[in-house]
């Protein structure tokens, strides 16, 4: 009998989480996520969540995911159109920044976490898609780069956060079918490297600045090594796209060399749940706040050129 209600539960887990994110917010919201999203993770990691899914479809629910060779292979030229850097508008009250935060599990507790803090903000309108277990690797089993086309149309975001990399040190398959199955392979990065390049150029806006969030440093050092060459690939691209910043997290969730932390120096809380990879809450809340501090300096410029090109000429022929 307990292994039944256990199946149960692994095989149900997404609809029990899409229940309890219906709740209002509060404690009792909190309790049913935090009881519910380690069921899911392991429902996903299992495979479980996919019964539940193919009850579904037998009887007439509608699927996702996309075509593997076309989801991943876009529109985008070897080096990327030379673009300025956007400048935000400056938000009141009245019209607010709209802020997109996309990705994986693990940018779920920390857009979580911004939209609560973000809550406090009258100029800030925040929308967050997560997708457990997905990234760019598999666009067999969650199509992001067509999620993301559409929520852009949908949401028109002037400030996207996108966050991946936490699923994708995996095997990969390049549009002529072509295996790299290591991240240390060239082919790989190759081929990652075009995936995130083609977000970023898909996610382009005249008036959108992308903040694309590198992974924070793991416990697992095996692991580890493999985020990092993630976030290399991540960084190149990004270094070519002014409209792209990356947000570097180790500084923020590791040590001063940028190692791995269970908590910071003279800290009581832990900034990573037990698998030593996906947020705390209070290592959630420490990557939103730095996120908020970003948009607020990219707001303070913004103002600043406004007042720039309000401000009447000056005389200064002399007298």
């Amino acid at each position: 009998m307990l292994g039944a209600l256990l199946l149960a539960a692994l095989v149900n887990a997404d609809a029990m989480v899409e229940r309890a994110e219906r709740k209002p917010l509060g404690e009792g919201r909190d309790r049913s996520l935090a009881l519910w999203h380690p069921v899911q993770d392991v429902a996903h990691i299992t495979q479980l969540h996919r019964l539940r899914q193919l009850g579904d479809w037998l009887v007439g629910a509608e699927g996702s995911g996309g075509d593997l060779v076309e989801s991943v292979t876009p529109d985008v030229d070897v080096e990327p159109e030379v673009r300025p850097r956007p400048v935000l508008r400056v938000p009141s009250a009245a019209a607010p920044l709209r802020v997109y935060i996309g990705g994986d599990s693990v940018v779920r507790d920390a857009g979580e976490s911004f939209q609560r803090i973000a809550a406090q903000d009258p100029r800030l309108s925040t929308t967050l898609h997560y997708e457990i277990a997905t990234g760019l690797s598999r666009p067999d089993f969650y199509d992001w780069p067509t999620a993301l086309t559409s929520d852009a149309e949908a949401y028109r975001p002037e400030v996207a956060v996108i966050m991946f990399g936490g699923n994708d040190a995996q095997g990969i398959v390049a549009p002529d079918g072509t295996v790299h199955s290591t991240v240390d392979s060239p082919g790989w990065r190759a081929e990652y490297g075009r995936r995130v390049a083609a977000v970023m150029d898909r996610l382009y806006a005249e008036d959108r600045v992308i903040l694309w969030v590198g992974q924070p440093p793991m416990r697992s050092g095996g692991f580890n090594a493999r985020i990092q060459v993630i976030n290399e690939v991540v960084q190149e691209a990004a270094a070519k796209r002014p409209w792209v910043t990356f947000v570097d997290t180790a500084p923020v969730l590791g040590g001063p060399d940028g190692r791995y932390l269970d908590r910071l120096p003279g800290g009581s809380d832990d900034l990573r749940q037990g698998d030593g990879i996906h947020l705390s809450r209070a290592g959630a809340d420490l990557l939103a706040q730095h996120l908020l501090t970003l948009i607020d300096d990219e707001i303070a410029d913004a103002a600043r050129a406004a007042t720039t090109t309000t401000e009447p000429a000056t005389d200064t022929t002399p007298p």
